[in-house]
């Protein structure tokens, strides 16, 4: 297969190393099994540049960074019409643990290396295509304040995550929202908002254990008060946001969002900063991305 490997030099993992090297070592990984590899190793507006290059000469893109990247990877790699293989090398790397990639780069590049086209859903809002998850109010209110703070390295931005929820969580701001598709409204006055591309698995952290359901998953919480919403925060953070009794939920293939009155909701794509104009169609796209992942059978060994 004829493969373009893209690193973000800026991703979490790659901060402390030498990203071409690291580049030249996973390319290797790909030859050994096969495939024509060609590397880019770029930072930021670059790295999508050469997403977007690559996509148009490759049968597939494999893309090392952060969720950020990775969303905006998939979104070109849907376009295009080409596979995606993520290498995790950010701080969280949700939607590789959806697909069951190994954590480690190298053991995530011999698992591609060795792995399978397959087909999966993708989410999208107001026409911008996302991979894990739409996140209004509290959690994008933390990474706005995280960017204020200075880290290094992958453990320093988890920490920094750690320090901006505490600053955040006692001082946060709710709003009125109503969410509504073909069948039901909730309408609540909140802090938080999540809408995840397919419904978060149990027991681990918010990721789908599935990529194919064809549904996203809406959380929307009533917490009051900082000590609420911490124990809701460490309750989606293990996996357990659906039955949290201050927690609506709803799966749905397509939702639409407003606000009650002209407020500025913080929000985030995929962890990403972004500017969204209300209202907010949010829907499913089932079987939109095509991705390079482990077999199934390694994938559920």
């Amino acid at each position: 297969m004829k493969i373009s490997l893209i690193l973000n030099r800026e991703a979490g993992t790659l901060r402390t190393l030498d990203a071409e090297k690291v580049g030249e070592q996973i390319a290797a990984i790909f030859r050994e099994a096969g495939h024509d590899v060609t590397v880019h190793v770029a930072a930021g507006g670059d790295a999508i540049a050469a997403i977007k290059k690559a996509a148009k000469q490759s049968e597939a893109i494999v893309v090392g960074g952060g969720d950020g990247t990775i969303s905006a990877a998939a979104a070109i790699a849907a376009e295009a019409g080409v596979a995606l293989g993520v290498l995790p090398l950010g701080t969280m790397n949700f939607f590789a643990h959806s697909l069951a990639i190994p954590p480690d780069m190298k053991a995530a590049a011999a698992a591609l290396a060795g792995g399978e086209v397959r087909t999966v859903d993708i989410a999208s809002v107001n026409g911008r295509l996302f991979v894990h998850a739409l996140a209004l109010g509290l959690h994008p209110a933390m990474v706005a304040e995280r960017e204020k703070l200075a880290y290094g390295s992958r453990i320093g931005k988890m920490i920094g995550s750690a320090r901006a929820f505490l600053r955040v969580v006692r001082h946060s701001h709710r709003f009125d929202v109503s969410i509504e598709n073909a069948d039901r409204k909730i309408e609540r006055r909140t802090a938080g908002v999540v809408i995840s591309n397919n419904p978060f698995g149990k027991g681990h952290m918010p990721y789908a254990d599935r990529l194919d359901g064809g549904v996203l998953g809406v959380y929307v919480t009533t917490a009051r008060g900082w000590v609420q919403l911490a124990r809701v925060t460490a309750a989606a953070a293990l996996g357990a946001a659906e039955e949290h009794p201050l927690v609506a939920y709803l799966e749905t293939p397509a939702a639409t969002i407003r606000f009650h009155r002209r407020v500025t909701v913080p929000t985030t794509l995929d962890g990403e900063l972004v500017r969204l104009q209300g209202p907010l169609e949010v829907k499913i796209v089932a079987g939109g991305l095509k991705v390079l992942a482990p077999k199934a059978s390694e994938a559920a060994a």
